[in-house]
């Protein structure tokens, strides 16, 4: 079984890992990077960050309608909760174990209305109003289809709405290498890891490719933020926790090394309806 397929049980037992992964599970950002200490708690507040900085960028205001797809734990609703009033917040996700959770720790305050759905993001519930802003944070790469969440996302999003994806971008002179590491090698490595109750594979690709996913469903990218110096402390620490627990160094180095030289790059991408 995966690392983050069995985090809640290894709670119990570490409460300092608890507090680094128990609102989160994404990277975390560091404004000055040479700050980080690489300590549990210090990658705990950088991955409260990130949220905050996805909600900075989405200028996301009180009485917004909003979509957390993947949302896990529910960490950036629980940021929004405390932070804005008047909310619709919907957070859907794959993992059953991981949206109990969330309910059970996580209700509305400030007047907002919060629901947590044990479902796919590429087959959305129909609700009954448009969203202001969906929000991928870190889990596009596992869903069956890009393409597919675009086009459910665009039927309930506002014409003035926003799609926020924070995804690994591949550099396009590596493709055709990474697609060859990916379907023989890496794939399967990341999902035996890291974890596979999403999906048994990975999937990350270039900034032409989201583009044209972009032009068939009816958005276009309006903004790109490269934030990829500022999540590289992210990695010492994980790497920490995946070499000791599955001795697993090619996963664990390998993707920071593709980090470190920009092959792969960790990018916020807003996207904007067309029509």
């Amino acid at each position: 079984m995966g690392y983050f397929d069995a985090l809640i049980d290894k709670f119990a037992d570490d409460p300092a890992l608890e507090k680094a992964f128990g609102k989160h599970i994404h990277w975390g950002y560091w404004e000055n990077p040479n700050q980080a200490t690489g300590t549990l708690e210090d990658f705990a507040i950088a991955a409260n960050n990130l949220s905050k900085l996805v909600i900075e960028k989405a200028q996301i205001n009180h009485g917004s309608k909003i979509l957390d797809a993947g949302c896990g734990f529910g960490g950036t609703i629980r940021l929004l909760n405390e932070s804005f009033s008047d909310l619709e917040l919907v957070g859907i996700n794959i993992d059953q174990v991981q949206v109990q959770r969330a309910k059970q720790l996580i209700k509305g305050i400030n007047n907002n209305c919060i629901q947590f759905i044990h479902g796919n993001a590429c087959n959305l519930p129909q609700l009954d109003h448009e969203f202001d802003y969906a929000i991928a944070l870190e889990c596009i790469f596992a869903f069956p289809s890009r393409k597919q969440f675009f086009e459910q996302v665009r039927k309930q999003l506002s014409p003035s709405g926003q799609l926020i994806v924070v995804d690994f971008i591949i550099n396009s002179q590596i493709n055709g290498l990474w697609r060859w590491l990916e379907q023989e090698i890496i794939s399967r490595l990341i999902t035996d890891t890291y974890g596979s109750k999403a999906t048994n594979e990975v999937n990350f690709i270039t900034i032409k490719e989201y583009e044209a996913i972009a032009r068939q469903t009816n958005f276009k990218l309006s903004q790109v933020i490269d934030i990829n110096k500022n999540v590289q402390p992210t990695y010492p620490v994980v790497n920490e926790i995946i070499i000791n627990n599955f001795n697993d160094w090619l996963t664990a180095k390998g993707l920071e090394y593709f980090s470190l030289f920009n092959l792969i790059s960790y990018q916020i991408l807003i996207f904007e309806p067309t029509e």
